[in-house]
């Protein structure tokens, strides 16, 4: 019985061409996955926006009135983060009761207006992905922003227009760098019709990056 062929072995030059071209495969998939991965956060960020802008609508609903949340027309301390759960969850953040009834910023019925989840939080005492409420989270967006721009109709028009809430305030993106704010063509001079706007850095590398609830 005759013997098999010896099994051929690739190359140097045959494996260095097939590095060469999974090289050039994973060049080009790799932005197409940056560009999705980014697509899937704006769409979470606008889905919190939403939360939050109905829960604000709830609460004028049932007060007459918006609450003030923030400092400087944005979110962006852990004060600031407590302020705005309080106000719209009735309780703290790790669900316990709020002591103080001044704390709940008017929401004196405790209502919960919207639930928070541990993805509305960035916890920078603990590991990515963990929340342990120990009083220093920060409200963020899904890009990890932790500066959340607010605009509110203070008129009662139902239009949110500048000035209305003070100044549009320029936000930072994670990654720190360049602060942005809506431009005029963002937010036209007429308004938006809304009560609440929403904005943030979203990927933060041009000022087109921004996540905007009314866009």
């Amino acid at each position: 019985m005759a013997g098999r062929a010896p099994a051929r072995a690739f190359t140097l030059i045959e494996l260095l061409a097939v590095i060469a071209v999974l090289t050039i495969l994973v060049s080009l998939l790799l932005p197409s996955i940056g560009a999705a991965q980014a697509l899937a956060r704006r769409s979470q960020t606008r889905l919190q926006f939403s939360r939050w802008s109905a829960a604000l609508e709830l609460y004028r609903q049932e007060y007459g009135c918006y609450p003030t949340l923030g400092t400087d027309g944005k979110v962006a301390t852990a004060a600031d983060a407590l302020r705005f759960v309080r106000t719209l969850s009735g309780r703290n953040p790790d669900g316990t009761p709020v002591a103080d009834p001044v704390d709940l910023n008017g929401n004196v019925k405790r209502i919960a207006f919207c639930v928070f989840v541990p993805a509305d939080f960035f916890d920078p005492s603990g590991p990515v992905g963990s929340v342990d409420y120990s009083g220093d989270e920060l409200l963020c967006d899904a890009f990890g922003n932790i500066e959340i721009g607010i605009l509110i109709d203070r008129t009662g028009d139902g239009i949110v227009k500048p000035g209305d809430d003070g100044p549009v305030a320029a936000v930072r993106s994670a990654a720190g760098g360049a602060a942005f704010a809506p431009s005029r063509v963002d937010l036209p001079t007429t308004g938006v019709r809304s009560g609440v706007l929403f904005f943030s850095a979203g990927r933060g590398a041009v000022s087109g990056d921004l996540v905007l609830s009314w866009k």
